[in-house]
């Protein structure tokens, strides 16, 4: 394990290292008043594909310090006034880019809305051509996986929020069957597919697919979880081992340290008999395994008896969010939600419970957390239902519980407040839609 944490060290610095030999480069501005003439304070500006966002201040200043790039896609977006999308190109001697941005005020015209004693979901996009299998936010649009007959053969859409389709782009057939959308740590879409994986690029709303090495994809971009500044901070999570360790990276200066370990005890324990439940020639062969792959001989036996394949194991979910400048870690075995800083220094813990309701069966390992206001949320089943309830980052306690209103909901995001997901009514001939539901907190 150690030799397999120095080699995925030595390939991040080498994979990071335009941290270091780039130069930045700093894109600044002011956000105006198209029709007034005034500044406007508290605009949203987002970094299109990374981690950056920031506010202008109150003359309506904005600016940001980055790794140079050739091409920045920023949205600026707050109440009141229409979105805004400007593209940068940066030359390689520019170290800076200056931007007046000019919004216009929206106008709202209200009809007359039918008031219902629930809220109703609201569609986001839907077509009776093709079925909706995943989804992803791309600036303030939509980014949609869809398929017809089978997902061997499907099609990346890219829609607005008036639902209409402004590009598309087929996904190539020789990945074989697609499975889902992925974001990466940077930020970046991924299509993942049976036999392949593609980066999806969008540029002057257009689509293009790129494809990436599949085995160098799992291996040093999935274990990353997310980044603060110069900061890394991933796991060597294997779904076959009960046991895991988060490490914190810093690209600068290379360093890196494990700072926190999730096991579940009782079932490591499980996991090591397996060893000794078999028979004598069995033992051997597991030793023999164990020494030529340089392995514990408790892992090889549980290899070779496929026990976590069995009713008896389910994998570890002990998630880590980065939520300012905090990590969080709810660790379900320990029963502790834990904060460390962004060096993973250890701050505190506190006790956590949410996890344990009184019919157990209805906790799925699943949470979520809001993408842009940061709430973090604890995903229930109950008889084809789902339920939210949300998690306080801080003391670990629930401040509250939504119902989703559609049956079987899937692929649950939450942003801005809302929940978003695919749903098909139960036993009808739609094709799967896009839905959000405005997310009313019950006591």
């Amino acid at each position: 394990m150690f030799k397999l944490l120095v080699s995925l060290v030595f390939i991040f610095s080498f994979s990071f290292s335009w941290a270091q030999k780039k130069e930045s480069v700093l894109i600044y501005g002011k956000v105006i008043d198209k029709e007034k003439g005034t500044v406007i304070e508290n605009v949203s500006v987002r970094i299109n594909n990374s981690t950056f966002g920031t506010y202008t201040d109150k003359k309506g200043n904005f600016e940001f310090l980055l790794p140079k790039v050739k091409h920045y896609s920023l949205l600026f977006q707050t109440v009141g006034f229409k979105k805004e999308v400007r593209e940068v190109e940066l030359d390689e001697n520019e170290d800076s880019a200056k931007l007046f941005v000019y919004l216009k005020a929206e106008i709202y015209e209200l009809d007359a809305v039918p008031v219902f004693a629930h809220p109703k979901p609201d569609t986001i996009y839907g077509s009776p051509k093709y079925s909706i299998a995943d989804f992803n936010f791309y600036e303030d649009k939509y980014l949609l996986l869809t398929f017809t007959k089978s997902m061997e053969k499907t099609t990346l859409r890219l829609v607005d929020e008036f639902k209409n389709e402004i590009t598309k782009a087929e996904v190539p057939e020789i990945g074989g069957e697609a499975k889902e959308l992925y974001q990466d740590y940077m930020g970046y879409t991924n299509v993942i597919c049976k036999e392949g994986i593609y980066r999806v690029v969008i540029r002057n709303d257009k689509i293009k697919l790129y494809e990436l090495p599949a085995q160098d994809f799992n291996a040093l971009v999935r274990p990353i979880i997310d980044t603060a500044g110069n900061n890394l901070f991933f796991s060597n999570y294997s779904r076959n081992f009960p046991l895991f360790n988060y490490y914190y990276y810093n690209t600068k200066d290379s360093t890196y340290k494990p700072f926190a370990t999730v096991e579940d005890k009782p079932l490591m324990d499980l996991y090591r008999f397996e060893y000794y439940f078999l028979k004598p020639a069995e033992k051997l062969m597991a030793r023999e395994i164990a020494d030529e792959n340089n392995i514990d001989k408790h892992k090889a036996a549980a290899m070779m008896t496929g026990f976590t394949n069995s009713m008896y194991y389910t994998p570890l979910f002990a998630p880590l969010f980065v939520i300012g400048d905090t990590l969080h870690i709810f660790d379900h075995y320990k029963n502790c939600l834990f904060h460390y800083d962004s060096q993973g220094n250890k701050l505190d813990s506190v006790p956590i419970s949410y996890h344990h309701p009184k019919n157990w069966k209805d906790w799925k390992n699943h949470m979520v957390k809001d993408l842009t206001e940061g709430n973090v949320f604890a995903v229930y089943s109950r008889d084809g239902h789902k339920y939210m309830k949300k998690i306080n980052y801080r003391n670990g306690k629930e401040e509250g519980s939504y119902k989703i209103i559609h049956y079987s909901a899937d692929r649950i995001k939450v942003k801005d407040g809302y929940i978003y997901y695919v749903y098909r009514p139960y036993e009808s001939t739609q094709e799967k839609f896009l839905y959000k539901e405005r997310i009313f907190l019950s006591r």
